[in-house]
């Protein structure tokens, strides 16, 4: 993996929602700067799915992320430890030009919250969109979610919660393992990248402090929930369709740029070519020296305009042209796996602790929301957000946003 890559993850040219993937499979895993960018679809609509950012020992997890849908739930609820330096004191009632935001008597200036900008994109792949719709609600979600950032960087304070720099350091340096490789070379190379994204190793263990403070402060504000074996039982029956494994197919890809391409390329696998041959001398995708190999993934697992022909062709059978926005793709059924019902023994743990994690949250939220409701937040109308009021992602679907959680191994 390139360094200037480190925070994206791999996507099979948009045929794969590696997120989904992620999820049936087991994995329990989690995109510049002043002025309003955007992000297509609200946090809410990818809640789900993104619920943790560090795990035990202090081991980040980096989102891998298809979508900049997705890109909105990180800002709004995973990031919400973000940098705020750079405070000053303004007595006026009006923000002076350059300031974003104020919480209580701290002003935030616009050049905080392209800093922090700047941190996210580097360590997550935030990015800013380019349509002008979307880059005005980028901007005043950014700005809200940086606000909050101050009242929860206040709540920490008042529970002394404090992060000593080793931890950081120590979580860092397993980031960096992860992402480019052991090594002093690897780490210059990190800080390069780091350079080029317009931040800075101080900036970046301040937002990995913030994190890992606030996993403490939600396990203090969340602390005393619990869940009985009838409140499993009876989500296992209201949610068992959901806890089944679906049906999965066995599935080849093939991507070309043209439709001309792909008619060649099926004419060429009926005509006796072997589907893997064809696959490893004319695909663009990343699979394609593996033959085109997709695995086994459900319907919910790929993409809209692909999934619909992929679970219509009988098992063996060459399907398409399909045409997205990556290219134009043939596909092939190399095997039908049949559903597989939930057992309650066998989900039962899980299912525990996806009801306490769901309890903590309502409790999370209810607090967040007190704060920002006494906290006296001030927005420049620039980045005013639509419900200041509210908690990050409650805008649209209320009570349906995540909040940072215990990390998870």
């Amino acid at each position: 993996m390139k360094a200037d890559e480190l925070s994206i993850g791999d996507t099979t040219d948009g045929i794969v929602d590696t997120e989904e993937a992620e999820d049936i499979a087991g994995a329990e895993e989690v995109e510049e700067a002043a002025g309003p960018e955007e992000v297509e679809d609200t946090a809410a609509e990818r809640s789900g799915r993104l619920r943790r950012l560090v795990t035990v020992g202090g081991r980040l997890r980096v989102p891998r992320l298809k979508r900049a849908k997705a890109l909105l739930a990180i800002v709004l609820v995973l990031l919400l430890g973000g940098g705020t330096g750079g405070y000053f004191w303004w007595k006026s009632g009006e923000l002076p030009d350059g300031v974003a935001f104020r919480v209580g008597g701290k002003m935030v200036p616009v050049d905080d919250l392209n800093k922090e900008m700047d941190t996210l994109r580097a360590l997550y792949g935030v990015r800013r969109p380019s349509d002008a719709k979307a880059l005005d609600r980028y901007w005043r979600d950014g700005a809200k979610a940086l606000a909050v950032s101050v009242i929860l960087d206040d709540a920490e304070r008042a529970r002394n919660i404090k992060i000593a720099d080793k931890a950081a350091r120590d979580v860092l340096s397993r980031y960096i393992s992860q992402q480019i490789g052991e090594g002093p070379s690897a780490q210059d190379e990190f800080f390069r990248v780091l350079g080029n994204a317009g931040t800075s190793e101080v900036a970046v263990l301040t937002e990995i402090k913030r994190q890992l403070a606030l996993n403490q402060l939600f396990d203090q504000v969340t602390a005393g929930q619990s869940v009985t074996d009838q409140q499993v039982r009876k989500a296992f029956d209201q949610r068992r369709d959901q806890l089944g494994t679906p049906e999965r197919r066995h599935l080849r890809n093939i991507v070309v740029r043209t439709k001309e391409e792909a008619d060649q390329v099926l004419a060429d696998i009926r005509a006796g070519a072997a589907f893997k041959d064809v696959a490893k001398r004319t695909s663009l995708d990343s699979t394609g020296p593996s033959g085109g190999d997709l695995g086994e993934l459900s319907r919910d697992q790929l993409d809209d305009r692909y999934r619909g022909p992929a679970f219509a062709a009988q098992p063996g059978t060459v399907f398409g042209p399909v045409h997205n926005e990556h290219g134009w793709n043939v596909g092939r059924v190399d095997q039908v796996l049949p559903p597989i019902p939930a057992k309650f023994a066998q989900v039962k743990g899980q299912l525990k602790d996806t009801l306490l994690l769901e309890k903590s949250l309502g409790v999370w939220r209810r607090w967040l929301a007190e704060q920002i409701k006494h906290a006296d937040v001030q927005y420049a109308d620039r980045y005013r957000p639509a419900d200041p009021a509210a908690p990050p992602g409650d805008e649209s679907v209320p009570g349906n946003a995540p909040a940072p959680t215990r990390p998870l191994q």
